[in-house]
């Protein structure tokens, strides 16, 4: 009887241990994809069409436009990808070609690494 018993709970804690492995991945490893695109990095509101403000270079407006709460984006391609990540890494690449690696989930992008994008890479 108590082989039996120690079985069952053996078999119970085997499931349970099993069901948690499936669980506890990470969140993105089903969703998302690693990916390095290269492109534009701007403003949410201008997305690569950064007009010319009198008093501002493409780099300062925007810089300006996410100090007023606008997002940033990379547009790769003519399409729009929102960059999530630490901003004190993306605002030195603002208006600048880049090379952007990091976790895509739909048109957001979680930013991993970035460097500048020179012709030839």
């Amino acid at each position: 009887m108590k082989t039996s018993l120690i079985c069952r709970i053996a078999a119970v804690v085997g499931v349970i241990a099993l069901g948690l492995s499936f669980t506890l991945q990470p969140a993105y490893s089903a969703t998302t994809n690693e990916v390095t695109l290269t492109g534009t990095l701007s403003c949410a509101h201008c997305q690569g069409i950064q007009p010319m403000h009198k008093g501002y270079t493409q780099f300062t407006w925007a810089l300006h436009s996410v100090d007023l709460g606008d997002g940033i984006v990379l547009v790769s391609q003519n399409k729009v990808y929102t960059l999530e990540g630490d901003k004190s890494q993306l605002l030195p690449f603002m208006s600048a070609k880049a090379r952007v690696t990091g976790h895509l989930d739909g048109d957001t992008l979680e930013v991993l690494s970035i460097h500048r994008y020179t012709a030839g890479e």
